[in-house]
């Protein structure tokens, strides 16, 4: 009787043990890296979006850059698919990235097909639905831990990626305009309300890293950003919103967006890293 039960512990003890160390969720680390990789995405579409703008709106050098963001794109899928592996993502948060990346393959495949504007807005949606999954995968996951790493974490997704996207609207509908020449009176709202949001989660930023400042980042180096940004926000409200005969550059105006939403991502990469070092 001794002699089973001592063959009994020893074919269960490893089961126990493994059963011990695994788990039905990934680590936090894991985590973060899906919802940094979801980021990418929602990057990658800000610039399809606004490179198939420009070039529907008269800029012909942006369509060779629109292929190049699309393949881009796709890496990014990638990326995404093999971090919710290692997260271990819940069936249903899988799901719903998988119908978001069919979604963008055929958007971007009848994108040139469509009118411009119904195409920005397409984009703009994919976009708003990327940003809503990774604000649930985060509430999943971290909403229940440490509080200091949640509110981290949740500021990359509702305050860092927002201020991209409204830079990236800005950028976006912005050389359309200034490739076309002038402003139509249905834009300068539009327009208007990018520059006011971008203000808003500056603001928000600005305001986070005043009570936590990052390690990997000087007051200089933020103060340069910021300046950046408010940059191109006058330079768009002077020169672009509203205005006639436009003789801005229009590729040279994406590219001041692209540095300012650079520059917001290297707050996002730098609160990333110190958040890591948390977990």
């Amino acid at each position: 009787m001794k002699k089973l039960l001592l063959i009994l512990m020893i074919m269960v003890s490893p089961v126990m043990a493994f059963s011990l160390f695994d788990s039905d969720t990934g680590s936090d680390k894991a985590y973060l890296h899906l919802v940094s990789s979801i980021k990418n995405v929602a990057i990658s579409t800000q610039k399809t979006r606004g490179l198939t703008n420009s070039f529907m709106n008269g800029n012909v050098v942006a369509q060779m850059l629109v292929y190049a963001q699309r393949e881009q794109m796709m890496k990014d899928f990638k990326a995404i698919k093999k971090l919710s592996k290692e997260a271990k993502l819940p069936k249903n948060y899988s799901d719903e990235s998988a119908v978001l990346m069919k979604k963008l393959k055929k958007l971007n495949k009848k994108a040139f097909k469509r009118k411009s504007g119904e195409v920005f807005a397409a984009y703009t949606g994919m976009i708003e639905e990327w940003i809503a999954l990774n604000g649930k995968i985060i509430d999943s996951h971290f909403k229940t831990g440490n509080q200091g790493v949640y509110a981290a974490v949740s500021m990359l997704n509702s305050t860092l990626l927002p201020l991209t996207e409204n830079i990236g609207k800005l950028r976006g509908m912005g050389s359309g305009i200034v490739a076309r020449g002038v402003c139509k009176d249905t834009e300068t709202p539009k327009m208007q309300g990018f520059v006011t949001n971008i203000e808003k989660y500056r603001a928000e930023m600005k305001s986070y890293l005043d009570k936590d400042a990052l390690s990997k980042l000087s007051k200089n180096d933020l103060t340069a950003i910021n300046t950046k940004i408010a940059d191109y926000a006058n330079l768009t409200q002077n020169r672009v919103i509203g205005k006639e005969a436009i003789t801005l550059d229009a590729n040279k105006f994406f590219d001041q967006g692209t540095a300012c939403i650079g520059g917001v991502l290297k707050v996002y990469n730098a609160a990333e890293s110190d958040i890591e070092s948390r977990l």
